[in-house]
């Protein structure tokens, strides 16, 4: 539309926008010894401040005395209110006619973005940069986007190199520093905000305490329900302090679940009082600190649910546990409806849109139904029109996302008519400008925090055989993680894991093998090994693998020194017990391969202390020093 029919406060928004994306041009829901450990949850730095956290109230408390979230719910349509809570994914790199027409009509409050939008800053930038213009390019005053990621660290971080791959959340809490914690918050907020990124959907403050959990895993925190709540809540201050929603999921809690809701629907049948003494505790502590939101499960709580729904569907747990007795006022949001089978095969998108809203969610996330968004916007709008969503509901939600925005500066001014006269030329709240410009992506301060979070999670939980002392004729075979970031190999190391032991021992060879090796790869591992004077053999989940068991009770049983390094949950131990020297490391990213070199030959110290209890063998906390 011509410039000139675009009001001002729109027009000064998307010319910001601009003008930060000028000014900041970039370089190119998986499974001991620091400095706070003990600190006690108390000493956890609120999640609500700092820079960024203004301006607005913090959730839980009343709005700010010049808030204006009351003037924009009396601006908006109902039509524009409900869009607030309608958050879509995009196919690809590129603004689809779709995703265009919800913009112009201002039927969409949020953008997910995935691992399909790339990992290019220029090109997330761009796109970014695209989404937030459109949506400003209306003949009314639109509130910006959220745009949003999963952006954890370890198995589910959408965007890849050259962003810093960050350890998982278990390797957090292995290395027990809360500081550590806040200081990734802190990085992975500078990184995002340079492409325009201002949510990420973390962190997770799911207790994991069953071994058979399939989709949590590594990237809990941990089994002890403190140590989530003291870590989840560091890493949301330091995204919110540099202006970046953090989001704890999954609530009430998926950590004891052994069913993946994204193939079924699980059923925590635990009574009450075990969930307020165990699960409930990090996402209280969450709430309590003012983390900005909180994504509710796809999990039947019978406890709390008593109409047998998933969390995310029911008012039991919605309206009544977290906002009731837990007196959340941020925002309440779905996991996603349309890509997971314990909605879609039991509820199916349409009905789960309508159940979420009623039973209090403020925000629907709709990431996969690419040709339908019309479609399901048209059904929560027809079901508010028919009387089943009472407009009040959809009033509560818009203005717990427009407190939102507000905190993290995306409610542009109102027209003068909305407002009073001369409140258009006020001081916008609204800038979308970034002190972040291209270097925070892949920052080397950011990747040397990286490695020492890596370093520190390292957990020596048994030792027979380090430090080791080889002469230089001695050589170590390094039986490596294909799915690691693959070097070269031109000096005979493949993963940062041999190229770590390498540097410290020069006659050092590695093969690479995948989570479930063919024959031919296994016996070519095998060959190698029966030269070497010790083996380090690094897997993930390797207790759920038997070629990778079998090979390495051969290898032990031939007595070669073998130092198992694992690096998915830490239960090799459970499945093969002779192993005699076991390196807990919680993820295979290079930040948590290459300390293990180090602690092989004692140059660093064996810092880490088991997040989560190994089955009849040892308990979360333990951790071996060096002799």
């Amino acid at each position: 539309m011509p410039a000139s029919r675009v009001p001002a406060a729109a027009r000064r928004l998307a010319g910001l926008l601009v003008l930060a994306l000028a000014l900041s041009p970039l370089a190119a829901c998986a499974r001991g010894g620091s400095p706070d450990r003990g600190r006690s949850p108390g000493d956890t730095p609120g999640v609500g401040t700092g820079p960024g956290a203004e301006p607005g109230a913090e959730p839980g408390e009343p709005p700010a005395p010049d808030s204006a979230v009351s003037d924009w719910l009396a601006y908006l349509t109902l039509e524009e209110k409900l869009g607030q809570l309608f958050w879509v994914g995009l196919p690809g790199t590129e603004l689809t006619d779709e995703i265009r027409g919800l913009l112009a009509e201002g039927k969409v409050g949020g953008v997910i973005f995935f691992g399909r939008q790339g990992s290019d800053p220029d090109v997330l930038r761009r796109l970014s940069g695209e989404l937030q213009a459109a949506a400003a390019a209306r003949d009314r005053a639109t509130p910006g986007l959220v745009i949003a990621v999963d952006h954890e660290g370890g198995l589910v971080q959408r965007f890849g190199p050259p962003f810093t791959q960050w350890p998982g959340a278990m390797a957090l809490g292995a290395a027990g520093s809360s500081a550590h914690a806040e200081a990734m918050g802190r990085a992975m907020a500078r990184e995002l905000l340079a492409v325009g990124v201002n949510m990420n959907l973390a962190p997770v403050a799911d207790v994991n305490n069953n071994p058979a959990n399939p989709v949590i895993g590594t990237r809990s925190f941990g089994e002890q329900p403190e140590l989530v709540a003291r870590m989840a809540s560091a890493v949301a201050a330091g995204l919110q302090a540099e202006g970046v929603s953090a989001v704890a999921k999954h609530f009430p809690g998926h950590g004891d679940t052994a069913v993946d809701s994204h193939l079924d629907l699980p059923v925590i049948g635990h009574a009450r009082e075990r969930l307020d003494r165990v699960e409930l505790v990090p996402f209280r502590a969450a709430v309590g600190a003012g983390i900005d939101a909180v994504m509710v499960a796809h999990v039947v709580f019978p406890a709390v649910a008593g109409d047998g729904r998933p969390a995310s569907l029911s008012p039991d747990v919605v309206t009544g546990l977290l906002k009731g007795e837990l007196g959340y006022a941020g925002v309440a949001m779905t996991d996603a409806l349309d890509g997971m089978a314990a909605i879609t095969d039991t509820y199916g998108v349409e009905e789960g849109l309508v159940l979420a809203v009623e039973a209090g969610a403020d925000v629907v996330l709709v990431t996969e139904s690419f040709g339908r968004q019309q479609a399901l916007y048209r059904r929560l709008l027809q079901a508010v029109e028919e009387g089943r969503i009472p407009e009040s509901r959809i009033d509560d939600a818009a203005g717990r996302v427009l407190a939102l925005k507000e905190r993290r500066g995306l409610l542009p001014p109102l027209p003068g008519a909305a407002r009073g006269e001369g409140a258009e030329d006020a001081p916008s709240s609204n800038s979308v400008e970034t002190a972040h410009p291209a270097g925070a992506v892949g920052a080397a301060e950011h990747q040397a925090l990286a490695d020492r979070i890596g370093a520190d999670a390292l957990t020596l939980v048994r030792n027979a055989h380090l430090p080791l002392a080889l002469s230089p004729g001695e050589q170590v075979v390094v039986i490596g993680p294909a799915y690691a970031r693959g070097l070269d190999g031109a000096d005979g190391v493949v993963t940062a894991l041999g190229a770590g032991i390498k540097a410290l021992h020069a006659n050092t060879v590695e093969v690479a093998l995948e989570w479930r090796p063919d024959p031919d790869a296994i016996a070519h591992a095998r060959s190698l090994a029966e030269g070497a004077a010790a083996v380090v053999y690094a897997v993930a989940d390797g207790h759920e693998t038997p070629a990778h068991l079998a090979l390495i009770r051969e290898l032990i049983a031939a007595g070669k020194p073998v130092i198992v390094v694992g690096l998915g949950m830490p239960y090799e131990l459970t499945a093969a017990p002779e192993i005699e020297t076991y390196i807990a490391a919680y993820g295979f990213r290079d930040a948590n391969l290459k300390g293990v070199g180090p602690l092989l030959f004692g140059r660093t110290p064996a810092r880490g202390r088991l997040p989560v209890s190994i089955p009849g063998l040892y308990p979360a906390g333990h951790g071996l020093d060096l002799p």
